[in-house]
């Protein structure tokens, strides 16, 4: 056990020296660049931009993220959000959201009905459209029933 001097210590030290950042290598600034030149060339130019940095920057970060625990991913995740939704494509984003809350459904519906077995998991339009507006402050411009099925077979 560490005595409660050393824990405050620790704990002091701990708060003068958090910087809230996440440590980086040279090694990943260089494959950066790489990226980021391997982006640009795809597009036939000879100069990299703004767009070719982000792109990379995202391949790295969900290349990191991937390898991570899954609550330490999720937060990563959220912390990263700008990056990692950058210049995706919106329908590539509703799905992937879409995906998301039905999994979230089908969690709950199995701790619910532990002994039956699930065909069908419903997610709410109101709660697609809630996730929607929140997390990537675009509006839907289609309209959808006022339940998304999606069959599940397990």
């Amino acid at each position: 056990l560490i005595s409660q001097t050393v824990l405050r210590k620790y704990i002091m030290y701990a708060r003068e020296n958090a910087t809230g950042s996440v440590a980086i290598t040279v090694r990943h600034v260089e494959s950066l660049i790489r990226l980021a030149e391997a982006h640009a060339k795809m597009h036939l130019r000879s100069y990299v931009c703004d767009e070719d940095v982000d792109v990379a920057v995202r391949v790295i970060l969900e290349s990191f993220i991937s390898t991570q625990k899954a609550s330490i991913m999720r937060q990563m995740r959220r912390n990263f959000d700008r990056h990692l939704n950058f210049n995706r494509d919106h329908n590539e984003l509703l799905l992937y959201l879409l995906k998301q809350l039905v999994k979230d459904q089908l969690h709950y519906e199995r701790a619910r009905h532990a002994d039956e077995a699930l065909t069908t998991v419903a997610v709410a339009e109101s709660d697609f459209i809630e996730k929607v507006s929140f997390l990537f402050r675009f509006p839907l411009k289609t309209r959808f029933a006022s339940c998304v099925e999606m069959n599940f077979t397990a």
